[in-house]
């Protein structure tokens, strides 16, 4: 039987909320370290632009206990509470496709961040949350079939983390410059990513924005980076095509990871607004093949079975 567009499409979004939870908490994290490690206070424009990163365009937060409240519990744009209730649906739309442990962590994480349990302290509810994602990574590779349905999971995850590092180190290239002042900057930026002590054991006499560029956007071997990161994903689609196809999504994604492996650093690092519109138009059209591709109902080559009895989650737009 072929996978429903429904259960094809639910899975995609439960690696891609879970994601994009994982990016808000530690990102959140990190800045407000940075804002606590800084020689001067901050003013408004640091956390504008940090509502920026966090996918708030245009937000005129410029308190740190605003834009706290809305990347954990807002509404009108991602928030961690947002993306893992989202990812919740998601699991719920496919339960029969997913280890029982999987949906577990999953439903147990929902409801502790409900309940708001990261007000009187931020940073053990950051962790805890993601601490949960990492064994929801380590229980879908370990307990769930390597099929197609782990390959959509994969691929929704992989695409948001492409996506979000991208973003991060182009916009904070384009902000920065390699100044004393802006170490600490760059640090965060490499924390964000999870990647400092990669960075640390590759790289010797400090923080630089170029190698900064190299470890996050065009390392291929660095789980983190932007290059791993489609890669995975040209992967995850490979495996769902088959052999014999090659699908827009497949086309595509081709071209994102080319486009980090012939990248030159110093390119980048002088155009990095450039190369993130290059990007984001790429993953743009990857969106709309995804949708035409495998959640068309007569176009999903699997044999995943959905809960038709339940609610879809809507197609989220980057």
């Amino acid at each position: 039987m072929a996978m429903l567009s429904r259960a094809a499409t639910s899975l995609t979004l439960l690696g891609r909320h879970l994601e994009r939870a994982d990016h808000l908490a530690r990102i959140l994290g990190v800045h407000v370290a940075l804002s606590l490690d800084r020689t001067d206070e901050p003013g408004p424009d640091f956390w504008i632009r940090f509502m920026e990163l966090a996918g708030w365009p245009g937000s005129n937060t410029g308190r740190r206990s605003q834009a706290i409240e809305m990347v954990v519990t807002g509404t009108l744009g991602p928030s961690v509470r947002a993306s893992v209730a989202a990812a919740r649906l998601a699991a719920q739309a496919v339960r029969p496709s997913l280890p029982t442990e999987l949906y577990e962590q999953v439903n147990a994480l929902h409801w502790r961040v409900q309940e708001g349990t990261w007000q009187p302290d931020l940073y053990p509810f950051l962790t805890d949350v993601q601490l949960t994602i990492r064994l929801v990574d380590g229980l879908l590779e370990d307990t769930m079939p390597h099929d197609e349905a782990r390959d959509f999971v994969r691929l929704g995850k992989f695409l948001e983390r492409a996506a979000n590092v991208t973003a991060l180190v182009t916009r904070k290239s384009a902000e920065l410059a390699d100044a004393p002042e802006d170490a600490l900057e760059w640090t965060a930026v490499l924390k964000s990513c999870f990647a400092f002590e990669s960075y640390q054991a590759r790289y010797s006499g400090g923080v630089t924005p170029e190698h900064v560029i190299e470890c996050l956007l065009l390392d291929a071997a660095l789980p983190r980076s932007a290059r791993f990161a489609s890669a995975v994903a040209l992967e995850s689609v490979s495996r769902i095509d088959g052999a014999g196809r090659r699908s827009r999504p497949r086309r595509l994604l081709t071209r994102l990871e080319s486009m980090f492996e012939q990248a030159e650093t110093h390119w980048v690092a002088e155009n990095a607004r450039d190369f993130e519109g290059q990007t984001r138009a790429v993953l743009r059209q990857l969106e709309t093949a995804m949708r035409e591709t495998y959640f068309h109902p007569s176009k999903v080559p699997a044999n995943v079975l959905g809960d038709e009895g339940r609610a879809m989650p809507q197609q989220q737009q980057q």
